[in-house]
């Protein structure tokens, strides 16, 4: 009986179904998960390049020549904190003995607006670099392995105003910082694999090889922009010098596949997003108008549509246009920092690999300057420039959102789905918060008591960040046909490939050219069409002029005959009735004469 009862119990039916939860076997697990295989499972990520889209991927689908792993792998962002160096740093900021937790801990004589803040409080990092530690060090921990294993990431650099977030992204003259010195390793990596055409682009976040024609035309809008960017080669030499001095990085062996580097650059002013390297308009007095870009997002692809990318050959070429952008962003002056950035910025690098075999495969890498977090008591802004501020706290505290629940995600089942699509910035950064591409983020830091309150918002803000883990999946690559432009920078010698630079130099050069005489000739129908266009318009008010002034004196000769006609009418009539009226005075005398035979009878 008692065995009958436990089988009756154990039926599951269609409404009452078994916990998917629950172990049938009741096999033995330990209490706490561990993470025994991410040494493995590393590895094997290394392996494998990531993001490929190609042309056979929209045409065809299924097993032919594709080559898909569905193994996952948990994550999770590295979240680094650096402490800008000032002349007398408060005691408030303690690093403690491993080296990667801050202790805060709020002064007794602190009117802070909150009680939980003066509590002390430990915030754990990845890494931790106070005001001793330099570019070097920050780049070969940040950025360094991520290019070495030729991994999608994505930085962010993320502080109070005034924190040196620019500074840690960009340096300045002497010091280079992240984004010139990855440029450098990128194209050090790939020294003899670059490839001198854009033949192959992403467009719409989908890998496709141009033809000649595009070709020509992308590489003509390149010159054209390089041609408005100011001169750095003294600069670049000097950078160069001092980043080849810092670090020793190491080339890539030569193997049967070209790469392919494009750069953009985009700037979020006020939620709307802006081009930062387009071409300005052909006449000079005409003023150019910034057009806001969209952000779609199509079969978990997140691109900018109409957002335009150069080709670079060199790292030289790459800075000058991140210089470009960098005179084109909007900045302003505030209290706090007098050269305040007033929106976000991306800078992004995208290395676009074919190899031999015709298998394509991309790497981007997203470098992102975040706009200061800001109190508007304390930075003093007003108008526009509290607008600004409004915006750029709102998109803070969205990214804030998505990453809290990023983090959130792992611990509750029934968390709430990630807002990236609340923001510009957490929708154009979507992949990284949704853990398919790596995360970095430095946090910046003023070590000062007058900063107390926004700094601990910062960490709070860095902290939910170092708490997230991700399930990504390993890349998918897909192989397409092979395109024989490879051969030249596979096979070819220095002198081929020197004559085709030559060759594709004057090509472009022709082009523009020719591009220059047909806007000049289109000028000058236009200007011609507009001269005579006036010869026209002064001929017709002529003739309607002189039209006009025969009219009148028609009118004025009719008027005349007409006057002249009733004149004499009226004459005749006059003497008609002069006429008789005088017949009639006649007729009265004679009836008064007494020689009348007719007598006149008196009423009386």
């Amino acid at each position: 009986m008692e065995r009958e009862e436990v089988s009756k119990r154990e039926m599951r039916s269609f409404l009452m179904p078994r916990d998917p939860s629950i172990d049938r076997r009741f096999r033995p697990r330990p209490n706490k998960q561990l993470r025994l295989f991410d040494e493995v499972l590393l590895e094997t990520s290394d392996s494998s390049s990531d993001c490929s889209d190609t042309e056979s991927e929209y045409t065809k689908t299924g097993d032919e020549g594709g080559s898909s792993i569905d193994s996952e792998m948990e994550t999770g962002p590295q979240v680094f904190l650096r402490l800008r160096p000032v002349e007398s740093p408060s005691k408030l900021y303690i690093i403690s003995e491993c080296g990667n937790v801050l202790i805060t801990s709020a002064a007794t004589n602190e009117n802070s607006s909150n009680n939980v803040n003066r509590m002390e409080k430990h915030y754990s990092f990845t890494n931790i670099f106070d005001s001793q530690v330099g570019q070097r060090d920050i780049y070969d921990k940040c950025v360094g392995p991520r290019i070495i294993d030729e991994e999608c990431v994505t930085i962010m650099a993320y502080g109070t105003s005034g924190s040196g977030k620019t500074y840690t992204l960009l340096g300045d003259s002497v010091r280079a910082g992240i984004i010139p010195r990855a440029l450098e390793h990128i194209f050090t990596l790939y020294n003899k694999q670059v490839y001198t055409a854009a033949k192959l682009k992403l467009v719409n976040a989908r890998m496709v090889i141009l033809e000649d024609d595009v070709t020509m035309k992308e590489m003509q809008i390149r010159r054209q922009l390089l041609a408005l960017c100011p001169d750095m080669q003294a600069q670049h030499q000097r950078l160069k010098q001092v980043i080849h001095g810092d670090h020793e990085f190491e080339e890539k062996p030569a193997e049967e596949v070209s790469v392919m580097i494009w750069v953009s650059f985009v700037e979020i002013y006020n939620e709307l997003v802006y081009d930062l390297l387009t071409l300005p308009p052909r006449q000079q007095n005409m003023e150019a108008r910034r057009k806001n870009l969209k952000i779609v997002c199509n079969k978990g692809q997140v691109f900018i549509k109409g957002l335009t990318s150069i080709f670079v050959r060199s790292s030289e070429e790459a800075l000058k246009l991140l210089r470009l952008g960098q005179q084109r962003l909007t900045y302003a002056s505030t209290a706090v920092n007098a050269n305040s950035s007033r929106s976000h910025c991306v800078f992004t690098v995208d290395v676009l690999k074919y190899h031999r075999n015709g298998m394509t495969t991309q790497n981007s890498y997203k470098f992102c300057d975040l706009a200061g977090s800001e109190r508007v008591d304390k930075t003093g802004t007003i108008g526009s420039r509290l607008k600004e501020a409004q915006s750029i706290n709102t998109s803070l505290m969205v990214l804030g959102r998505c990453l809290d629940a990023a983090s959130s995600t792992k611990k509750k089942a029934n968390a709430d789905v990630i807002p990236y699509r609340d923001s510009k910035l957490t929708m154009l950064l979507q992949a990284a918060l949704l853990g398919k591409e790596r995360l970095a983020m430095i946090v910046t830091v003023t070590p000062l008591d007058k900063y107390y309150e926004e700094n601990l918002n910062v960490l709070s803000f860095a902290s939910i960040a170092k708490n997230i883990l991700f399930k990504q999946q390993l890349v998918k690559q897909h192989n397409t046909r092979y395109s024989l432009f490879a051969e030249y920078s596979s096979t070819g010698d220095s002198r081929d490939r020197e004559y085709i630079e030559e060759l594709e130099a004057q090509n472009i050069s022709l082009r523009a050219e020719v591009e220059r005489l047909n806007y000049d000739i289109v000028l000058k129908l236009q200007l011609q069409e507009e001269k005579l266009r006036k010869e026209l318009t002064d001929t017709f008010e002529a003739s309607i002029q002189t039209n006009l002034k025969q009219c009148e004196e028609r009118q004025e000769r009719k008027i005349a005959m007409l006057n002249r006609e009733f004149e004499a009418k009226i004459a005749s009539i006059k003497r008609k009735y002069e006429e008789q009226i005088e017949d009639l005075q006649d007729e009265i005398e004679e009836l008064k004469s007494p020689n009348s035979d007719i007598e006149i009878i008196d009423d009386e």
